[in-house]
């Protein structure tokens, strides 16, 4: 079981997370060189990825309860 501490720290970085895809998303959209355009947009992915991946276990932890 997981601290309230732990729990918001949890949630900072699932807000990190998320930020960070839409702010790679944006500057992947502004980029005009296509190999610099698809590597952001796979870092975005990756983030989004680790986002679903870190919600998903805290909501199953929750249905644990």
């Amino acid at each position: 079981m997981l601290t309230a501490k732990e729990l918001l720290q949890l949630e900072d970085f699932l807000t990190m997370e998320q930020t960070c895809a839409k702010t790679l998303n944006h500057f992947a959209n502004e980029l005009n060189d296509s190999q610099g355009k698809q590597m952001l947009q796979q870092m975005a992915q990756k983030s989004q990825q680790n986002f679903q991946t870190i919600s998903k276990h805290l909501n199953a932890g929750q249905n644990l309860q």
